[in-house]
């Protein structure tokens, strides 16, 4: 809607109920993929709800406005009243966070789109009703102090709206600190090999699917939750069975070429997949980082020194992740299985992270072993999926605040914790705790072990997908 491409300028607001609230709800309900379908929970349960946030010379854009948990709780009828009634005041809560940041950081305007806007720059795709985006963009706008309506965007004068902020308390979530192993599947079958070792190529294409399902079954017998990064031209094939065991599905761009449309052909596959593995480790003119955020994706996944970094860090909006070791040594046969294995092995005694690199067209050369060394690296570290630590690198470097409030403490919690903040708009007073929101603006702490509500985001603010 701005066309502002700078990534430091873009935002993203979370909104997350009250560890109380939170608690009345199944906790697989807050990771849903179907029903939280922008997945932007981080790992937390109780994400409600998101705003894309633009942070501009003296004015704030909060632009795509959307509730996963709420707009989509249909699919849950045993939930969906609870919910609406806890959760129905979202777009309130959601402004009032965009305001209290505007406020920290000193801006004097927060700009919203009316509903036709938005209407506008949603998927083309989608069918739909005016109503349901004038509830969210227009209707809250019109019972705000200080809100003028300026063609197709509502304008807020913070100083007139702010005694009717509720200004959050900073607060910390501390995350565990504890040695993390990964391991990663880079599924290319034959197209990584074509050109250079058609023979391993063909073989790889011929025994895919074996090695695959040899793979999950090693994984479900240790209780290890790896990450695969798939090729994106067979992604839809294969994509059931890893799910399936709760694994991690990233991309290996959509061919493993360099055709320099790799980015939008896999987006054209999936919209939602957070990562990125580069072929060959090598980067090109299209995966910069603000091409890598304008196709969405979150984090990175690469060899040590094309990142630059030995252990996971956010830069420039994207998580990097980088990749310890592979199992290329045992292709090139610079290794034994022995020898590359103690050399793993050793990696992840000396160091707090590490991420192992496994491919299948080189299953033949680790695969027989694999159920072995699945129990000795859980016996070393904790495995995890690279989504899960690039959600922790993600939250650990934003603030973290909590809208509650400060009198009334003892009274009895309203029916909706969200709505309450209409009602402090309308009284200038708070009257229960309400959700965690993001208010804040500070400067970017990657080492800080806090849980956030305001996050970098990447390019979403320019089309909303919001599905019903």
């Amino acid at each position: 809607m701005c066309g502002e491409r700078d990534l430091d300028r873009h935002w993203q607001l979370l909104l997350y109920a009250d560890p109380a609230l939170v608690e009345q709800f199944p906790r697989s309900l807050f990771f849903d993929d179907d029903l939280i379908w922008h997945q932007q929970h981080f790992g937390r349960p109780g994400q409600v709800a998101s705003a894309t946030v633009l942070i501009g010379s003296g004015v704030l854009y909060s632009m795509v406005h959307h509730a996963d948990l709420v707009q989509r709780i249909g699919r849950f009828r045993e939930h969906k009243t609870q919910i609406e009634k806890q959760f129905g005041g979202w777009p309130w809560m959601l402004l009032n966070g965009a305001l209290a940041l505007a406020i920290d950081c000193g801006i004097g305007t927060v700009r919203t789109p009316a509903s036709r806007l938005a209407m506008e720059n949603t998927d083309p795709v989608r069918d739909v009703q005016p109503y349901l985006f004038e509830r969210v963009y227009d209707r809250p706008l019109a019972e705000f102090p200080g809100t003028v309506r300026r063609g197709e965007w509502w304008e807020i004068d913070v100083s007139a709206a702010a005694a009717a902020v509720v200004l959050p308390t900073p607060g910390q979530d501390p995350m565990a600190e504890e040695k993390t192993v990964c391991v990663m599947h880079d599924v290319e079958r034959g197209f990584g090999h074509r050109a250079e070792d058609p023979e391993l190529a063909r073989r790889a294409d011929e025994t895919g699917a074996e090695s695959l399902a040899a793979m999950l079954t090693a994984e479900a017998s240790a209780g290890v939750r790896a990450t695969y990064n798939v090729v994106g031209a067979f992604l839809d094939d294969v994509r059931g069975a890893i799910e399936r065991d709760g694994h991690a599905l990233a991309f290996h761009s959509f061919d493993h070429s360099d055709d320099g449309n790799q980015l939008h052909r896999c987006r054209e596959v999936d919209y939602r997949l957070k990562g990125y593995r580069l072929p060959r480790s090598r980067t090109t003119s299209e995966t910069t980082d603000e091409n890598l955020a304008f196709h969405n994706f979150e984090w990175l996944a690469s060899g040590r020194v094309p990142l630059g970094t030995e252990s996971p860090v956010l830069r420039d909006r994207l998580v990097r992740l980088p990749v310890t070791l592979d199992d290329f040594p045992l292709y090139t046969r610079r290794q034994t299985y022995d020898e590359w294995e103690s050399a793993l092995l050793e990696q992840v005694v000396r160091s707090p992270y590490t991420t192992v690199g496994l491919h299948d067209c080189y299953a033949h050369l680790w695969l027989p072993r694999y159920p072995e060394l699945l129990e000795k690296l859980k016996s070393l570290a904790r495995p995890r999926t690279l989504d899960d630590v690039a959600a922790d690198v993600l939250m650990g470097a934003t603030d973290y605040a909590s809208c509650r409030s400060s009198r009334g403490a003892t009274k009895s919690r309203m029916r909706s914790a969200v709505r309450s903040v209409v009602n402090s708009w309308r009284q200038a007073s708070a009257r229960s705790p309400a959700a965690a929101i993001a208010a804040r603006s500070a400067a970017t702490r990657p080492t800080s072990p806090m849980s956030s509500t305001t996050k970098p985001m990447s390019y979403r603010s320019i089309r909303s997908t919001i599905p019903r």
